[in-house]
């Protein structure tokens, strides 16, 4: 009797992204993602702006940044950027690049306040997770709501790497992506887009300040 030979994992794997490529082109997704962009390059635009007119005439951004490097400790640095991703994201990423300038290996430091924010972004999906298992969460989510929170749950890979490129809220798109259970694994690789938003700022602010 001959056993069933099993298909190569990595075939499912490509399958499963040509059906969620064509998803997005039938309902819209890449128009998101088009305007996720347009909001990025806004973004990068009003950032870049903003460093060169400080930077110019009011204070040297890098003298500030190499004493606030001096005086607080970088395991400082990290925590308060760990505990300000999870669910709300109350200070902006940007401030966190700048001091990395100022530490031996910037680079090693922008790779590690991605991971953190990586990081920090699971366990908001997770806190997201939890929130659904209240009952009235989740009848707000899947009764109250329940249109708006499928259109999310549809675009939710898109929610995520567009609020990880842009100023949107970072954890509070992956707290949502939590409470509409898009699927976890979907989740860590597009989460995985806030690295790439760290060396993407890193690189215009460093040659800024």
């Amino acid at each position: 009797m001959k056993l069933p030979v099993p298909k190569p994992k990595i075939r499912h794997f490509w399958k499963s992204v040509h059906l969620t490529h064509r998803f997005y082109q039938i309902t819209g997704g890449y128009r998101f993602m088009r305007d996720g962009v347009k909001q990025l390059a806004v973004a990068l635009g009003i950032l870049i702006g903003l460093l060169w007119l400080v930077n110019t005439y009011f204070i040297d951004i890098e003298v500030l940044n190499q004493q606030f490097a001096n005086d607080v400790h970088w395991s400082i640095v990290y925590l308060v950027l760990f505990i300000s991703e999870i669910v709300i994201g109350i200070l902006p990423a940007d401030l966190f690049i700048i001091w990395s300038k100022s530490q031996p290996q910037p680079w090693l430091s922008i790779l590690i306040l991605g991971l953190i924010s990586y990081t920090s972004g699971n366990i908001s999906y997770w806190i997201g997770r939890q929130l659904h298992r209240n009952a009235r969460i989740h009848r707000w989510v899947n009764v109250n709501h329940a249109k708006l929170f499928n259109s999310i749950r549809r675009f939710g890979g898109l929610l995520v790497v567009v609020a990880a490129l842009t100023p949107l809220s970072f954890p509070a798109a992956s707290t949502v992506a939590g409470m509409v259970q898009f699927p976890a694994k979907w989740y860590r690789v597009y989460a995985l887009s806030i690295v790439v938003r760290y060396f993407l700022f890193a690189a215009i602010i460093f040659g800024l300040v």
